[in-house]
């Protein structure tokens, strides 16, 4: 057996060592340290976080200006949970028809950290996936919400047994491991785009430069409200427009919010705004907009240069003397063609 004696530390994983068997110094490898990270107590996080909340990687405040209780969803776009971001949303907007004000969901977008998936209420952070562990179940996410804006709700097979022992429950947070927060897409997009060093300080008004070129380089933000009536029942309808909207224009858009209309506001309210602007208003409109009619209508707004594929090869008028649909047949014609297709 060949024994050193440590003579010099290179890095932490290399160390330089003389050798009295061959009289000679040798360069040796240490085996790489393994970090493990032993997740705390429930009760520990909950403290943590209320007083060290971790910032949105937003580039705003997506709660500000808009109608409280603002529940917010912030989602990295690279890992593709914009569905599972917007069941919650449904699942909360059902559950919370009559208490909730709004709700955003907030894409999250390289330069932005990758694996992002965090909720807001009224900007107090009640999940982080990357702090907690893993997604929130639906249930867990409402208890939170209704321990904050209505405590005397009653969630029925959500709800759990108050005073309940919380050894158990503790037990298995603590149980969890650390998060990957790791994403390839996130990363690939990182590389192009040029960002400053980070710790580069703004000379002006002594800043991280980080964020000031984020935000030079998405200086447009894009910000869309729907605000609809639940006596209608149109909250289905809604959530399929906020995800065909955000599967388009994912890179454009900044977030959008679903705004609940209840009495004694006006009866049969759809209004879409872009901006602030109003985009749709189904009062004047005499109707709601179609998915491809709203994209049209949102492109030329905000990138008249992208193209919708075949949203927009579709045509514009169903009056066509060529449509199959339009064509008139009399009684011969129809049982001819009934004889040609085989049909009685």
């Amino acid at each position: 057996m060949m024994h050193f004696l440590p003579v010099l530390l290179l890095k932490m994983n290399s160390a330089v060592a003389f050798s009295p068997t061959y009289n000679a110094l040798f360069t040796i490898r240490l085996p790489t340290p393994v970090q493990v990270r032993v997740p705390l107590p429930v009760q520990h996080q909950t403290a943590i976080l209320q007083a060290n909340p971790r910032p949105s990687t937003a580039l705003f405040d997506s709660s500000s200006n808009h109608k409280e209780p603002n529940l917010s969803i912030e989602y990295c776009t690279g890992c593709r949970w914009m569905f599972r971001a917007s069941w919650l949303m449904q699942e909360c907007l059902t559950t919370f028809n009559d208490e909730i004000g709004s709700i955003t969901l907030v894409p999250s977008k390289p330069p932005s950290p990758g694996g992002t998936f965090l909720i807001k209420l009224n900007n107090d952070v009640i999940w982080d996936r990357k702090f907690e562990g893993s997604f929130p179940e639906a249930k867990q996410l409402k208890q939170r919400i209704r321990d904050k804006i209505s405590p005397q709700k009653d969630l029925g097979h959500s709800d759990v047994v108050k005073n309940e022992a919380a050894p158990d429950s503790v037990a298995l947070e603590s149980s969890k491991g650390a998060v990957d927060t790791y994403c390839q897409e996130c990363e690939d997009t990182k590389m192009e785009v040029p960002l400053s060093k980070p710790n580069d300080i703004d000379e002006e008004n002594g800043s991280d430069s980080d964020e000031g070129s984020i935000l030079n380089s998405r200086s447009v933000m894009n910000n869309i409200n729907i605000t609809y009536c639940t006596g209608c029942e149109w909250m289905m309808r809604v959530t399929w427009i906020c995800q065909e909207l955000l599967s388009t224009f994912q890179e454009e858009l900044e977030d959008i919010t679903l705004t609940p209309s209840r009495q004694p506001e006006e009866v049969g309210q759809f209004i879409i705004f872009l901006n602030n602007k109003i985009l749709w208003d189904r009062q004047a409109k005499k109707g709601i907009p179609e998915a491809n009619e709203l994209k049209r209508l949102v492109r030329d707004m905000i990138a008249p240069a992208k193209s919708l594929g075949h949203v927009d090869s579709q045509g514009t008028s169903d009056s066509d003397d060529d449509d199959p649909k339009d064509v008139d047949i009399d009684d011969d014609e129809a049982a001819e063609m009934r004889s040609f297709y085989g049909v009685l």
